[in-house]
Parts: structure tokens; sequence; C-alpha cells
């Protein structure tokens, strides 16, 4: 390397220094999906005697990472990485899906995912969308969908008895990370609602 080449690298470098000195370095917001919590099951008798086990949640390609998503027009979308979840989202979306339908029924208890707890049944689940819609900055929205399949594992081989793909849109107040998260938190309890009700009403495959 000549000398004169060596002397414009070093300068870059100081330069490049220089402006890096004083300026904060960026942090991320992480944040947690939290659902309203589930109103209890009136009574045990209105539960199911088995137990549930919720699968290992998978999440489309798309929204798989921490960061949250923007939809920003009708083909762009933008990842957030200084505003992102705490956790990988579909660990974080099975926990929260077992912890609410375990205080709302219909099943007996519902065990976390893999869990070695014995279980008559799983439920498996895909998010397919999961984005705040802000191409209308007057009706930002948390877009939140998810496929469902319940497995029955008491058979001599494992049967699918219910599928469902179940959406919710939630307006926001604002277009802002903690509103689309809070709105992340209302969508997933409105789902696991109707799937609750679905499920209580699938007769015993035994």
């Amino acid at each position: 390397m000549s000398a004169k080449r060596g002397a414009l690298i070093a300068c870059a470098a100081l330069a490049f220094a220089s402006c890096s000195i004083g300026k904060p370095i960026p942090v991320t917001t992480t944040y947690v999906v939290d659902p309203p919590r589930a109103e209890a099951a009136p009574a045990a008798a209105a539960r199911r005697s088995e137990t549930l086990r919720m699968g290992n949640v998978r999440v489309a390609a798309a929204y798989a990472s921490n960061a949250l998503v923007y939809r920003l027009d009708d083909a762009q979308y933008m990842s957030d990485p200084y505003h992102a979840f705490i956790a990988e989202p579909g660990a974080m979306l099975g926990n929260r899906m077992a912890e609410w339908l375990d205080r709302a029924g219909p099943f007996r208890s519902v065990a976390q995912p893999g869990s070695p707890r014995p279980a008559a049944y799983v439920l498996d689940a895909t998010v397919m969308e999961l984005y705040g819609d802000f191409r209308d900055a007057r009706r930002p929205a948390a877009v939140l969908s998810v496929q469902f399949a319940l497995i029955d594992q008491t058979g001599a081989r494992p049967k699918v008895v219910h599928e469902r793909t179940i959406a919710s849109r939630v307006d926001l107040p604002h277009a802002s990370p903690n509103a689309l998260v809070l709105g992340y938190g209302r969508a997933l309890a409105e789902i696991l609602a109707q799937l609750a009700s679905e499920l209580g009403n699938i007769e015993n495959t035994k």
C-alpha cells in the first residue's frame, strides 16, 4: 500500500470516528403481546374432561422475526428493528394462547408448548398475518390471523378433527408501536374467544 493511499484511509477513518463521537447508540424497545385476561369457565362441569397441549406455534416467514412489521401500501412492508418483540413471536404467542385457553376452557386444562404432560389433544397453530396496517394514517389497525388444527391423539393414529383460520383486525387510536402491540393483544383475545367456542362444540371422537 502506498503512503499516500494509507494516509487517505487513515484520514477517512478519523473523520468517521469524529462523526460518531457523541451520538447516542440506538436502543431497541421491546414488547410483549398480552391479551386481556380471559373470563374463567363458570364451572368445572362446563369443561371437557380431556387435557389439551398447545403445539409449537409457527409464524409465516414475512413476520417470523422479532422486529415489528408495518404495511405502508399495497406492496410495501417495513420491518422496524428498533421496536421488537422481546422473544421470538411464535414462542411468545404459544405461551399466551395456552395461558388464555387454560383459564377460559373448554378443556379441563391446557399444557404449554413442549410440555411432557400426556394430552388427548394437541392444538397446532400457524400465524398467517401479524402486522400493523398503516396504509391509511387516519385508520391504522393491528392485523392478526391464525390457522388452527386440533389433533386427536387418542386413536391408533393422530387425526385432525377441526381446522379453522380466524382473523381479527383491531382499529388503533394512532399509528405507533405501543398502540400496535396493545392491538395485537386485543386481536389475540378475540381470536381465542371464537376458537374456544368452536372447540367446546366438537364431539368426542373416542
